[in-house]
């Protein structure tokens, strides 16, 4: 379908990520890239750290919150500090994955962090940060006594508000007193009060335990806190039940038919945000006109009186809806877009009328690729507006051709499907040509090993206006002439696609997520869009519609290099919540090893210094920056030893130009046994003012 095209001229961009990155790349790979809900926040993950980091995570990867100012973008490390003696391994990693919608609070899974006094000490516990202050509270504190050393390892979601203040969690350990025994149980933290919530209506603790199924669906609980999913049995058939309040329990497949039935095959499909619409299926008729035997897709709608109000409203009445999925709804629930996942036949649940968005839609089963709200762990590739106007989803066609009759060549590609007019078009298909390359929701730009996926993430392609965004190698519109990944725009108001990115250079262009109005849309490349982007690191970028920031005059603005580009702490970094940087260990050290101490930030006076560390064991340290010269030295034995630091002529002459030059070391340590460890250190140089200098 020709799909006409302009360049986007409505857009400008703003540089996210800092000047000083530690000589490394943004993540470009992966889900770890989340915008806030109103795009004045994106976290994102470094390989290198930089700035203020205190602490790395997954596979070494630290993560970011940036921040829009008055004045520009400001980046804080969130990843806290672990424990000397935790190996950051495949069992003890601290994982900083969940946010909320205004990236003010996180989720971080860690074990006994070194900051908190009042966790479980020696095991892995769930704790909330606030990001801005950097402050930990744990969750999981036991008041029956420690748990179980392999507790926590599984990351799951449970549970989530929009504030982040309210979560679940399931554990087979009874935290508290009156949780049955031997068993898994729900509990629910609200605001630092940790309650039981696997509670039947009758108020009894369900003998055979609790979950929260599906564990990946963030969407089991509201936005508000007020309201959680749940399973359990009261002697037969797991039934999905609702915590509301914190005070009461409502079953949501109790049948209509005979309230003493034992419905079977009962799953969480889908909620709306504020909790009062449940979809779920079952293979149980719970109402008259569910006349079959087969899965069927049910909704189920809150009300003051559940036991005498008609709750249940029967969405699909063939039977046909097995391991079925849910791509979305609007939010009061009265549109509902879902798929079998054994068949090709996409629908929309309208109001009481069904319409088919398409017949021929190739669903995946492997979980990165479902359409559906809980697909798992990957970032799932189907989106429907708050108003259930406008859905979008990404599929391959494994025929060649897809259902529009676009020669794909089993590409993925993205559609759009409008409910106003009932149309559905390739947003991503090349004019009147074949295809010849996947267009992408997720960032292509590196390739780091693992790739990462935040629990529960899922990149907002698809704005409340029914905008979408993506990236493809195609050529879209004439202004994209350099045959790599450019990130795209579609307008469905317009019916055109336009380049996000500057479809010009060598390296490529990948979005990552956007606010839910699709102002803000953020994407990660290594070109250099603004004039202070003078590294050839992979960058965070806003291409944002709307108000631009207030620049210092380019004439009059000095080169922003290191600390220059960051915001002053804002307090003592000893007094630092998450910690300081202390020591570090090698990659895979001994327990309680501990090989070099070096000081966070040095000013030197002059255009050289000296640069003091200690060892704890010999070895050989070498040092390097950007500005600086090289040196290496052989510590014999333990002791303290002074790098002498200093700058290239280019640097130099910064340093005369501008008074001052800030710049980060890298200090590399092999010990004589074939330990390793690095280090980075922020060293400022001002010009000095005494005489001869």
């Amino acid at each position: 379908m020709f799909l006409p095209a302009v360049a986007s001229a409505a857009r400008h961009y703003e540089k996210v990520s800092p000047v000083d990155k530690g000589q490394g790349d943004i993540v470009g790979d992966g889900v770890t890239t989340i915008a806030a809900v109103a795009g004045d926040a994106v976290t994102f993950n470094s390989r290198t750290p930089f700035g203020d980091t205190v602490g790395s995570g997954v596979s070494g990867q630290t993560q970011y919150v940036a921040r829009r100012t008055e004045t520009g973008w400001v980046t804080r490390a969130v990843t806290p500090t672990p424990r000397p003696d935790a190996a950051q391994t495949f069992f003890v990693p601290t994982r900083v994955q969940l946010f909320s919608d205004d990236l003010r609070t996180a989720v971080v899974w860690a074990y006994d962090l070194p900051a908190v006094s009042n966790d479980t000490p020696l095991r892995n516990n769930i704790y909330v940060e606030d990001t801005d202050a950097r402050g930990l509270e744990p969750v999981t504190v036991s008041q029956v006594g420690p748990y179980p050393f392999n507790n926590f390892l599984a990351t799951s979601i449970w549970g989530i508000s929009a504030d982040a203040r309210h979560l679940a969690f399931v554990s087979n350990w009874p935290f508290l007193p009156d949780a049955a025994p031997g068993v898994p149980n729900v509990y629910q933290w609200d605001d630092g009060v940790l309650s039981l919530a696997g509670i039947l209506p009758d108020r009894s603790v369900p003998a055979t335990g609790s979950n929260v199924v599906p564990s990946l669906y963030r969407g089991t609980m509201s936005e508000d806190g007020t309201r959680l999913l749940f399973t359990a049995s009261e002697g037969g058939n797991s039934q999905l039940y609702m915590r509301i309040g914190g005070s009461r329990t409502v079953k949501v497949s109790e049948s209509e038919l005979d309230p003493r039935a034992d419905p079977t095959s009962v799953q969480l499909v889908a909620v709306t945000p504020d909790g009062h619409n449940v979809f779920f299926a079952t293979d149980t008729p719970l109402v008259a006109e569910d006349g079959n035997s087969g899965l069927d897709l049910y909704r189920y709608t809150e009300s003051a009186n559940p036991s005498g109000d008609t709750n249940l409203t029967l969405i699909t009445d063939n039977g046909g809806f097995s391991n079925g999925e849910v791509v979305g709804m609007s939010d009061d629930g009265d549109r509902v877009y879902y798929y079998p996942i054994n068949s090709d036949t996409v629908s929309v649940w309208d109001h009481g009328v069904t319409h088919v968005v398409s017949g021929a839609v190739s669903t995946r089963v492997q979980p990165e690729f479902h359409l559906g709200v809980n697909g798992g762990w990957g970032p799932g590739l189907g989106r429907v507006t708050p108003d259930g106007r406008y859905m979008a989803f990404s599929v391959e066609s494994f025929s060649g051709v897809d259902m529009l009759g676009n020669v794909t060549n089993g590409h993925f590609e993205v559609y759009l499907y409008s409910l106003d007019d009932e149309t559905l078009v390739c947003v991503s298909c090349p004019a009147r040509r074949e295809a010849t390359s996947d267009a992408t929701v997720v960032p292509q730009v590196t390739s780091g090993q693992p790739f990462i996926v935040n629990v529960g993430s899922r990149p907002r392609f698809l704005s409340d206006r029914g905008h979408v965004f993506f990236s493809t190698d195609e050529a879209l519109v004439p202004e994209d002439r350099n045959g790599v990944l450019d990130a795209y725009e579609y307008d469905p108001t317009s019916g055109r696609v336009s380049l996000l990115s500057t479809g010009k250079g060598s390296d490529p262009t990948s979005f990552a997520d956007a606010s839910a109005s699709g102002d803000d849309v953020f994407v990660v490349t290594r070109q250099h869009l603004v004039k202070s982007d003078q590294d050839d690191f992979v960058d965070m970028y806003d291409a944002r519609e709307g108000s631009t920031l207030i620049e210092t005059p380019e004439e009059t603005r000095p080169i922003c290099e290191g600390e220059t580009c960051q915001p002053p702490p804002s307090k003592d970094p000893l007094e630092d919540p998450l910690g300081t940087l202390g020591f570090d260990e090698g990659d895979t050290p001994p327990i309680a090893s501990k090989l070099l101490a070096v000081r966070q930030r040095l000013l030197v006076h002059g255009p050289s210094g000296a640069l003091r560390v200690r060892l704890f064991v010999a070895g050989r340290i070498s040092w390097s920056g950007k500005g600086l010269r090289s040196g290496s030295i052989r510590g014999s034995r333990a002791g303290t030893y002074a790098l002498t630091l200093r700058l290239g002529r280019h640097a130099r002459a910064h340093l005369r130009a501008f008074g001052t030059y800030v710049t980060s070391v890298q200090v590399t340590f092999a010990s004589t046994d074939g330990d390793r460890t690095k280090r980075t250190t922020r060293v400022t140089f001002k010009l000095s003012t005494k005489k001869g200098r």
